[in-house]
């Protein structure tokens, strides 16, 4: 049987959980980044996290990656940032407003499977 969409997100949320467990900061970032975008917008999240330094730059690069992979494997998006922003600029906003969306379905998913996963595993 195949796997709905939201069953994709979620299996591809938890590999990001699972993977990113234990990196200092990560489930904080991972918790946030839905408010983040919804408050900014995707590009200035996707910006902020690729700008990070200092303690903050692992895990924000971390959860960068999860949403640029889970948008490349949607075919919305390439997976490197700098490509990714070009597409944005060029997009649609209905493509713009899907990214998005997209992003924000997924990181729904791994909002709570951040707080799950246990990092002694």
């Amino acid at each position: 049987m195949a796997q709905t969409l939201d069953q994709q997100r979620a299996q591809y949320a938890w590999g990001c959980a699972e993977k990113n467990a234990m990196v200092d900061g990560y489930r904080q970032i991972a918790k946030g980044a839905p408010a983040l975008i919804m408050g900014n917008g995707l590009m200035p999240a996707l910006a902020f996290y690729h700008s990070r330094t200092g303690s903050n730059k692992k895990p924000a690069e971390l959860i960068l990656d999860d949403v640029l992979g889970w948008l490349a494997k949607r075919q919305v998006v390439p997976k490197s940032f700098p490509d990714a922003m070009e597409r944005f600029f060029s997009s649609s906003s209905q493509d713009y407003i899907r990214a998005t969306d997209e992003a924000l379905a997924m990181l729904k998913w791994l909002r709570q499977f951040a707080d799950a996963v246990d990092p002694a595993q």
